[in-house]
């Protein structure tokens, strides 16, 4: 739960998990297109849209991990 005690901010929830679910199918997109650069023998798209989706994907990791530890983790009081 939050760590005041109090249930988890709902839309706190929503834009956290939101967004790091849309970046992850961003960084799901982008690592398609430099597969398909990469079979269309063009290393530079590989390259290009591998970077960018490597990045979106620890992103939107990132947001989803985080939203969760900052709202959803069971406090632990001793």
């Amino acid at each position: 739960m939050a760590h005041n005690g109090q249930q988890p901010n709902k839309l706190a929830l929503a834009a956290g998990f939101g967004i790091g679910v849309s970046w992850i199918a961003m960084a799901l997109f982008a690592l398609s297109k430099s597969f398909a650069g990469l079979n269309h023998h063009r290393p530079d798209y590989g390259l290009a849209w591998g970077l960018v989706g490597v990045l979106l994907l620890a992103a939107g990791t990132s947001a989803v991990v985080g939203t969760w530890w900052h709202n959803l983790r069971p406090a632990h009081h001793d």
